[in-house]
């Protein structure tokens, strides 16, 4: 009898890491590969004038980093780093462009966006709560962003 239990307990732990380790992939791999219109970029309920779409390049969450195009209308690009953590509980956004890359050679209004675009991708970077995931609509929420520390950010992102 007792060996049943001790199997079944086992059994039952190794069920569970399993699970809990496969949510924060099956996350992942829901936001992995593809383009993401941005429906909510908002700082204490104001939304951003101008709303980014995220393209979102293949990736094994396991084996590499994630990174994805914040993109504007005007064409420029900037890039991040993104992952899910803790169980899918967590996402983080990490900037990785420089402003003067994503700005070189450009002059006028078409410098004014892509700065603006610049300086929204490294504002928003930061650790977000998942509040909301499925398979084609996500929503997180931060007050720990690099531009906006103690406000409270939300993003919205639908599928395209």
């Amino acid at each position: 009898m007792k060996k049943i239990i001790l199997l079944a307990s086992v059994i039952l732990t190794v069920a569970l890491v399993f699970t809990a380790c496969n949510k924060t992939k099956i996350y992942a791999n829901r936001l992995d590969g593809g383009d993401w219109k941005v429906t909510e970029l908002s700082v204490d309920g104001t939304n951003e004038a101008e709303l980014p779409k995220w393209t979102i390049g293949d990736c094994d969450a396991y084996k590499e980093s994630c990174t994805g195009d914040w993109k504007n209308d005007h064409n420029h690009t900037a890039k991040f780093a993104w992952q899910f953590r803790e169980k899918g509980k967590k996402f983080e956004i990490s900037n990785q462009s420089k402003v003067e890359d994503v700005t070189a050679g450009l002059t006028g209004d078409m410098f004014f966006h892509a700065e603006e675009l610049a300086d929204q991708c490294v504002n928003f970077s930061g650790t977000y709560e998942v509040v909301e995931h499925k398979r084609k609509m996500m929503e997180f929420k931060s007050t720990t962003t690099i531009g906006f520390s103690g406000k409270t950010v939300i993003i919205k992102i639908e599928k395209e």
